[in-house]
């Protein structure tokens, strides 16, 4: 009887811990899950945005020829920093470095990317792209730089009424 009573006891400080830690686990899947859709629905709002300033015949170097930027950094080496990358290859604004966390890359443009522990090049301003970590890479790079820090959606934000 007493090892019945063990046996039944240990079954059920297994099953309540294993409820418990899978619980945890399952609400922390449920919230990465979330923060991914909304970065995702932002990027994709932000995208949209974007080609509607291109469909109304902006182009993104107008922006920095405004505010007499003659060569930037860009923030971020995800879908965002490439396509604005692409969108200034061909334009007189140089493009002097891609700063990213992960300084290691499929797509490292020309080997431009460096990482976030790497000195600002000469610059006259800084892109941060993506906009959902927009407050936490501001803040980074303040401390590493005076330089205007602005955010990729202020390229076209100027042309809203």
């Amino acid at each position: 009887m007493k090892n019945r009573s063990i046996v039944f006891l240990t079954g059920m400080v297994s099953f309540v811990a294993g409820f418990f830690l899978g619980g945890k686990a399952l609400v922390e899947m449920i919230n990465n899950y979330k923060m991914e859709k909304e970065r995702n629905l932002s990027n994709m709002l932000l995208f949209h945005d974007w080609i509607e300033f291109l469909y109304s015949g902006g182009c993104v170097e107008q922006y920095f020829h405004r505010h007499n930027y003659k060569r930037i950094l860009i923030y971020g080496n995800g879908y965002i920093g490439q396509r604005l990358y692409h969108a200034l290859e061909q334009t007189d604004i140089d493009v002097v470095a891609i700063m990213d966390k992960q300084n290691v890359s499929d797509v490292d443009v020309e080997g431009m990317l460096i990482g976030v522990d790497s000195d600002i090049p000469d610059i006259d301003c800084v892109v941060i792209t993506p906009m959902f970590y927009f407050d936490e890479i501001y803040n980074m790079l303040r401390k590493k730089t005076q330089q205007p820090i602005i955010a990729i959606d202020a390229l076209w934000k100027i042309y809203d009424n």
